[in-house]
């Protein structure tokens, strides 16, 4: 099965990112990985806005993953995040690395 990852790095990103993401799931036989790093990072929080829709596509095995990186510069833990968001070292690395292997790259 291939794999397709969005990634957000912009809070304002979420709508449409969670949007396509559920979309593709509906459509679709992907893998979906969600990668969020920057300032999207708060997205995470389990109190926050998107934290409902985010737990839906959990549900849905779209795979949600954290850069620890940004988690550190916002003074994250990774207590504050949603159930199931699982944590990479860092973002970019990731993203480099899932590409070689052949993922797809969507960035909303």
């Amino acid at each position: 099965m291939r794999r397709v990852i969005f990634h957000i790095d912009e809070g304002e990103k979420w709508p449409i990112t969670l949007n396509n993401a559920s979309n593709m799931t509906d459509y679709a036989s992907e893998d979906v990985i969600i990668l969020v790093n920057g300032p999207a990072i708060e997205g995470l929080r389990n109190t926050s806005k998107v934290s409902e829709r985010i737990q839906t596509l959990l549900t849905k095995e779209v795979k949600v993953k954290a850069c620890l990186v940004s988690l550190a510069n916002k003074g994250i833990s990774q207590a504050e995040l949603i159930e199931g968001v699982e944590m990479v070292p860092s973002g970019v690395v990731y993203l480099s690395d899932q590409q070689h292997h052949g993922a797809s790259y969507i960035k909303p």
